[in-house]
């Protein structure tokens, strides 16, 4: 049993939360600030559930004055608000979690037995950075999906490990990278190498450096990737084409936190860490034997896969009003006004170029458009693509498994919500979940 104090000023959502967990938990509710810091000392609590907008302060501001005073207490913050600072705030101060309104009773509950089973375990957590760190535009969207990868984000920007960054092309695994660095060590450098962009002969010197003489045109000496990152950040976009003669190489760098330049023996420290990206699947190169497992272990000492667009479509409308503003500034438009059947236009696009697709049609719609109001290319997919789709038959199980996950992603996987939706009850729908087996939030 745990003693929980709910903090939230609507009535009805602590009344809500106390019903539910009193029967299990030892439950107070406040409706501020000023009668949480009463209430607080009194009551002891174990867990804490923060909303973020109060009326008399923020409850990150409130969060991060007892991590000031060194209190270690788990804490799931709610919030009905959407912006990118907040989870990835949340979640570098090393809160439990962060869920969205409208509350999932279901969802809370699951965070609150994760707390229940790693309390003993919390007993410290590193100390967040500034808040001068946050700067907007950086990571678009509110969806469920993106709320998931800020999270990550606040979590692996706590300390130095090395993350490996997995989605399909166009999802954003740079700009995901450049905030982790953002959030991390933003006054050390940032250093990128796409690892397909570079031929075999050129990728070890552009990696490691060289010394003068070290082979035919070595003219003089060349500090290295390694080298110029510093005890900032490497990134390793498509890591998956790194030769495998260099992957031996890369390995031994990260275990021996040093190398030496090509045609050198001079040892030099490596004090960075590697976030690495790649569209390809890497379980599966080294079942080839074209990845080396030891190397991947080392590298994805944790994960973040990206969402697909059209997983996380109720973030376009945001997508188009920030992509909007950026095209405005380059392309020197005015656009000012989006009309509703575009955005319902472009939501029901499939996007299998993800974001950087529907910045390019946005592009192009922005060079269409001779006044303030957005239009859309004709069409948005090529004929040789429409005539595909028109010979596509279906049966009907795969109809039905694309309709149920269609609802579980427009309801946030939340199964009570979906199974009135599909009209179907809670027990069939989870039924058909695992039949067709249909990855949820929750893992259901």
């Amino acid at each position: 049993m745990l003693k929980i104090l709910i903090l939230d000023d609507e009535e009805s959502i602590r009344k809500t939360l106390r019903l539910h967990f009193i029967e299990h938990h030892q439950v107070e509710t406040v409706a501020s600030i000023n009668e949480f810091k009463d209430t607080y000392s009194k009551f002891n609590p174990d867990l804490l559930l923060l909303d973020l907008k109060l009326p008399d302060g923020n409850g990150l501001d409130l969060l991060q004055n007892l991590r000031n005073v060194g209190d270690t207490i788990p804490a799931i913050m709610i919030t009905g608000h959407s912006d990118m600072e907040s989870p990835i705030c949340a979640m570098r101060m090393g809160a439990a979690d962060y869920i969205k309104k409208p509350l999932d009773i279901e969802e809370i509950e699951v965070a609150i037995t994760r707390v229940q089973s790693q309390i003993i375990q919390q007993k410290s957590l590193r100390d967040i950075g500034s808040h001068s760190l946050f700067q907007k535009g950086r990571i678009v969207g509110h969806s469920k999906a993106i709320t998931k990868v800020l999270k990550q984000i606040g979590t692996v920007s706590q300390g130095k490990v090395n993350v490996l960054i997995t989605g399909e092309s166009g999802t954003g695994k740079e700009l995901v990278a450049r905030t982790i660095h953002l959030y991390s060590s933003p006054k050390e450098p940032f250093i990128a190498v796409n690892c397909s962009a570079l031929s075999p002969n050129l990728i070890e010197s552009e990696l490691f450096g060289h010394e003068k003489g070290a082979f035919t045109h070595a003219i003089g000496k060349r500090i290295g990737r390694l080298e110029l990152s510093k005890n900032g950040t490497l990134f390793l976009d498509e890591i998956g084409e790194l030769p495998t003669d260099l992957q031996v190489k890369l390995l031994r760098v990260i275990q021996e936190r040093e190398f030496e330049r090509v045609g050198g023996n001079e040892k030099i420290p490596f004090q960075a860490r590697i976030l690495s990206a790649t569209n390809k699947n890497l379980q599966n190169m080294m079942k080839e034997g074209s990845f080396r497992e030891d190397l991947y272990f080392r590298l994805c000492t944790e994960a973040i896969h990206l969402p697909l667009l059209c997983e996380r479509i109720e973030d376009i409308p945001e997508l188009v009003e920030y992509l909007i503003l950026k095209i405005n500034h380059e392309l020197h438009k005015k656009i000012k006004k989006v009309p509703e059947k575009v955005i319902e236009e472009l939501q029901h696009y499939s996007w299998p170029g993800n974001i950087r697709e529907l910045e390019n049609v946005l592009v192009r719609s922005a060079l269409l458009s001779s006044n303030e109001v957005l239009i859309l290319p004709h069409n948005l997919s090529s004929p040789s693509e429409s005539e595909a789709k028109k010979e596509i038959f279906f049966s009907l199980a795969q109809v039905e498994k694309e309709h149920i996950t269609k609802v579980l992603q427009r309801t946030n996987s939340n199964i009570s919500q979906a199974s009135i939706i599909l009209g179907i009850s809670r027990p069939t729908l989870r039924k058909k979940i695992t039949e067709y087996k249909i990855i949820t939030e929750t893992g259901s």
